[in-house]
This record gives structure tokens, C-alpha cells and sequence, in this order.
């Protein structure tokens, strides 16, 4: 049965760690999500100025009402074209990992980053350079892992950033021999922006059951026991475009879950879900549906 979590900050913004855990208690309690501190508690201290003390008093007003921290959300940009804020990037990120401990979990996540410094599409992000760039970044992230006892999960984002396919990410984890580096499968965000392919090679606007099947299988055979945890929404193709809209609540287009739970019950890979885009007022009754799969 899935363990079905949330994304802190698609419940809102908040003023304090205990208005937050109050929120999430409202949908369920007991708890878990996935915090990216500053997304949800915009008021909250410079990432600068965070140490022990204060992080700790943030996790225990959310364990007070039942919530607690399924994975760390520090979500930079590893390649960022400026030398300068890249490396800036990075001791943020390093920080995270620094206080796993009062944060009370041990992952932080990020995406694989882009090389437009907005942060949105560009089409230099496939570029080889760029891969070396994030290997060199992730390395430091590995090393400060090493240090904290903690682990650094990266997520894969099909067109847009740097590891953007399974294979990209399965190459990155041969690159590093430590059981420190872990993956966030989202599999939506894995989609092909044309849709799966069929085994003509063309997409349909819902992909047949056996397609979508062997799409899993292939990501799965990939990151294999290093999945840390599952990001999930949903998608379809836009009817006028026939490109991937790929930021729905789950059950809301045509992804299979009760297939992919199937498949990761299979290889036993039992590792949190968490809920992405959606509405809080019906994120309880998804997260029921869902783990009943």
C-alpha cells in the first residue's frame, strides 16, 4: 500500500512552522511532507542564519501536530551559468545538509537545474559542458553528505534540465560509487513532452497500457533501490499542441498509479509518495484513493 505524504507549500504560505502543522493536521494527522522551507514560511530567517537551534524549533511545532519531514526541499540550480551564484547555490544547499539532523530527516532534494539564469527553458541546458558542471557541483553536495550522515536526492526533469531523461540519470549514478546519492522519481516529469511513445515510436494522446508499462519498467530498471521518493501529479496532452501538461492532481489525467503501484510493489520499493499540485481540500480523499492501490 502506498505511504501517501504532501508538498508542503501547495497548502499555501504560512507564518510559522505551527500554523503549517496545523494546516496539514486538518487533511491528516499523522503526517509527513516534503519541506522547502522558505516556499512555505516565506518570513522565515535567511537560510544564512540557520543553525541547530532554530530548525529544530521549527521541526517540533510541526511534530506537535502530527507532521514530521519526509524529504528536505532545496531546490538550486547546480549549473547555474554565473560562476558566482552557482557556488552560492551550492552552500545553500550544503547548509540543508547540515542540519538533517534538527530538521529530523535525512534527504534533501533538488532538481538537476537549467542554464538560463531565470531558471526556465533553455536549449543550451543539454549541452555535455553542463553535465561535467553538475557533476562537479554534485560532488561537493556528495562530499558535505558524506560529512552530515545525510543523503542528496536529485530529480530528473525530461526537456527542461540538465539530467533529463532515465538514462542521463542512471550515467550520473554510475559516475558516483556512494550510497549517499539518491533519486526523487516523478514520473510525469520523466514524459516525453510529445507523450510515451508506442512501440512504432509514436505517441498517442493516452498512451496504451502496455506503452506506459514499458516506459516504467525502463525508468525502474535504472534507479533501481535508490529511489528515496515518489513526486506525484498527473498530466495529458494538450488536444492543440500535442504537448505534455504536466502539473495536474493525481487521478486527474491519464496516468496509470494503480499500475505503477503495482510495479513498484513487485520490485518492493516501498518508499513515501508525495502529492503534488493539489488542492488542499481534496488531498485527503486523493491520499485515500491512492493507498488503496
Amino acid at each position: 500500500m502506498p505511504r501517501i505524504g504532501f508538498r508542503a507549500h501547495d497548502f499555501g504560505s504560512f507564518d510559522s512552522a505551527d500554523a503549517l502543522g496545523r494546516r496539514v493536521a486538518q487533511t491528516r494527522c499523522p503526517a509527513f511532507i516534503q519541506l522547502a522551507l522558505k516556499k512555505v514560511i516565506p518570513s522565515c530567517r535567511p537560510w544564512q542564519e540557520w543553525d541547530e537551534e532554530y530548525i529544530s524549533s521549527m521541526a517540533a511545532s510541526l511534530k506537535a501536530h502530527g507532521v514530521s519531514v519526509a524529504i528536505v526541499g532545496c531546490y538550486i540550480n547546480p549549473i547555474h551559468p554565473d560562476e558566482e551564484k552557482r557556488k552560492d547555490e551550492i552552500r545553500r544547499f550544503r547548509r540543508s545538509l547540515s542540519l538533517t539532523g534538527a530538521f529530523g530527516c535525512p534527504i534533501v532534494g533538488t532538481e538537476t537545474g537549467t542554464a538560463s539564469a531565470a531558471g526556465g527553458y533553455s536549449i543550451a541546458t543539454s549541452d555535455p559542458r553542463n553535465i561535467e558542471i553538475f557533476k562537479e557541483s554534485l560532488s561537493q553536495m556528495l562530499d558535505e553528505a558524506e560529512k552530515d550522515d545525510a543523503y542528496v536526492a536529485i530529480e530528473a526533469v525530461a526537456r527542461s534540465h540538465s539530467i533529463s531523461s532515465a538514462q542521463r540519470m542512471g550515467k550520473i549514478l554510475d559516475s558516483f560509487g556512494t550510497d549517499r546519492l539518491k533519486v526523487i522519481l516523478d514520473p510525469v516529469n520523466l514524459i516525453p513532452y510529445a507523450g510515451i511513445p508506442e512501440s512504432d515510436g509514436v505517441p498517442l494522446e493516452v498512451p496504451t497500457e502496455e506503452a506506459e508499462r514499458s516506459f516504467i519498467r525502463d525508468i525502474l530498471d535504472i534507479y533501481g533501490d535508490r529511489i528515496a521518493a515518489i513526486h506525484c501529479k498527473d498530466y495529458r496532452l494538450d488536444p492543440e499542441t500535442g504537448f505534455k501538461i504536466g502539473d495536474l492532481p493525481a487521478l486527474t489525467g491519464c496516468f496509470r498509479w494503480q499500475a505503477f503501484a503495482e510495479e513498484l510493489r513487485s520490485r518492493a520499493i516501498d518508499v513515501p509518495w508525495l502529492l503534488e499540485n493539489h488542492d488542499p481540500s481534496t488531498a485527503g480523499r486523493t491520499a485515500e484513493t491512492l493507498e488503496r492501490f
